[in-house]
């Protein structure tokens, strides 16, 4: 091996490297992006929590152990309901994550040694349920320790729409926005740069075709096939996984339907973006698969994050999709119950729209 010829060909894609800006700025960037978000992103303990409280006879007693709860690190107290209806309906909203029921007659069965209390966990997930239980089993333990109650105070917990403690009922939802995003960006990322790099381009444009019709015709196939993909991937929840779709199956194509749009967007902007396809396919990875994957609520618990992180999440359409998918399948939410999430997606559709719009018109893409 000859070192000036391995020098010369090191210099040579330098100087490549230096004529692609974009290229050496992933190459600094992604390590410096995973870092920050594994880092600060991801955490497997529970921290403030919110906690819906129904303390169905108000006394010292009650107080006290509602208190306890509010001042532990796993919980925080984030409103009282006078009822287990509005409770319930808070659950099912994801208001909170946890109801705490102290039943009436509470301050007389402590001093008995008989007091019970109970605690609703959202079961979407079922390791933070799970977390959950183990947190409030302690809080309990130590208020109960300190009041020197023996028998020990007893919690009787209770795990909705997910009583089987299943944790692929809340995977499988998330890990079908996670395709899709993946998919739905990567698919159209492609487009506009394969028609650059084949000469077509320039073709396109001489074609008597009318205002945004290039556009919406490449984008159609893509979302039919992306559509096929959701009924499919629905499917195989439901038949193959045994998840159990208990929402409006229109309701889940719909939503769905919402988000593959703006997937489809984004890699379209991608597309108009991106030099070639091979950039066009790692930016595509980046801003699809990552934040989708960390940034959603897919995995871990958006809530938990330091708050510029959660700031950050606002703008992951992939974040409402996840919401949204597992209010339908396991809480048999209609999306009205979540009318933000949907809207949220339309506004990120409609920027996208926006962006992709006017960087087309100045590609001349729009006659």
């Amino acid at each position: 091996m000859r070192p000036a010829a391995v020098a010369a060909v090191a210099l040579k894609e330098w100087r490549h490297l230096r004529r692609d800006p974009t290229s050496l700025a992933l190459l600094f960037l992604m390590p410096a992006m995973l870092l920050a978000l594994f880092g600060y992103a991801i955490r497997l303990d529970i921290r403030e929590a919110p906690l819906g409280v129904l303390v169905e006879s108000p006394d010292g007693a009650a107080r006290a152990l509602v208190a306890d709860f509010d001042a532990s690190a796993a919980f925080r107290v984030a409103r009282h309901y006078r009822s287990r209806a509005a409770l319930g309906a808070a659950l099912a909203r994801g208001e909170v994550w946890a109801g705490l029921v102290v039943p009436a007659g509470y301050a007389r069965a402590l001093v008995r040694g008989r007091a019970r209390v109970q605690l609703l966990l959202d079961g979407t997930d079922a390791n933070t349920a799970r977390l959950l239980r183990n947190y409030a089993e302690l809080v309990v333990q130590r208020h109960a320790e300190a009041r020197g109650v023996a028998p020990p105070l007893a919690l009787a917990d209770r795990l909705w729409f997910n009583q089987a403690r299943e944790s692929r009922y809340a995977i499988v939802p998330g890990v079908i926005t996670l395709v899709m995003a993946v998919v739905g960006t990567l698919m159209t990322a492609l487009a506009i740069t394969r028609e650059r790099e084949q000469g077509s381009l320039a073709l396109l444009r001489a074609s008597p075709l009318r205002r945004g019709e290039l556009l919406a015709g490449k984008l159609v196939p893509y979302f039919v096939i992306g559509i096929a993909d959701v009924a499919l991937a629905a499917a195989a929840a439901v038949w193959v996984f045994d998840v159990p779709l208990r929402g409006s199956p229109a309701a889940l194509m719909a939503v769905s339907a919402l988000f593959l749009l703006v997937v489809m967007l984004q890699g379209t902007l991608i597309s108009l973006q991106a030099p070639n396809q091979v950039m066009a396919s790692q930016m595509a990875t980046v801003t699809s698969f990552l934040p989708a994957f960390l940034l959603s609520g897919f995995i871990f618990a958006i809530e938990n994050m330091p708050a510029a992180i959660r700031a950050l999440t606002y703008v992951v359409p992939a974040r409402y999709h996840v919401a949204l998918s597992k209010a339908i399948f396991l809480k048999g939410a209609g999306p009205l119950l979540l009318w933000a999430d949907v809207v949220a997606l339309g506004a990120v559709a409609a920027a996208f729209g926006v962006a992709v719009w006017r960087r087309a018109a100045r590609l001349g893409l729009l006659p």
